[in-house]
């Protein structure tokens, strides 16, 4: 991994990641339950493409990236890589990836359902409005996380990390 240590690339992960946050509320349940766990799986992955960025690394092409950052933990926790970030940081971090893993896993599932033999199950079929409203709990638990973890890292500042803050609240 290279490193790098620039705000704007924190930026831009976010403001692509709120992109994706934006789309995904805008959608009905109802109808677009497949649509809406795309976006935020998408938003997921962007903003853990942030952390890694807010750590100074290079974000890696991949739908993935939680592994990638835990294998920065584990460098960190190895004392291979010098960081100074407290345990409570390190547990959120560890948390972050464990739910990050969950939107990861889930693939092509919401963009493409599931195949079985006699048919496919659309994405609508897939996931249940429950789930969906899981989803975005977990996404707005990621993002208090995540805007939690570039503060201490001091890489939250602008509009885009205020709109990271505020995704909590939503009503």
């Amino acid at each position: 991994m290279t490193t790098l240590n620039n705000i704007e690339i924190v930026n831009g992960w976010l403001k692509l990641a709120i992109e994706d946050w934006n789309a995904a509320k805008r959608m009905s349940i109802e109808e677009n339950r497949g649509a809406i766990v795309f976006h935020l799986q998408q938003f997921v992955e962007k903003v853990t493409k942030a952390i890694i960025a807010a750590l100074g690394y290079e974000p890696p092409k991949t739908h993935n990236p939680s592994r990638d950052l835990e294998n920065i933990l584990l460098d960190i926790s190895a004392g291979e890589i010098k960081l100074d970030i407290r345990r409570e940081i390190m547990n959120d971090l560890k948390v972050l990836i464990s739910i990050a893993k969950t939107f990861e896993d889930e693939k092509t599932r919401p963009r493409y359902g599931v195949r079985h033999a006699q048919r496919i199950i659309t994405p609508n079929e897939y996931y249940s409005p429950m789930h969906v409203k899981l989803f975005l709990e977990d996404a707005k638990f990621i993002a208090k996380l995540s805007y939690k973890i570039l503060n201490f890292l001091k890489m939250c500042r602008g509009e885009e990390c205020e709109k990271l803050r505020t995704i909590g609240e939503d009503p």
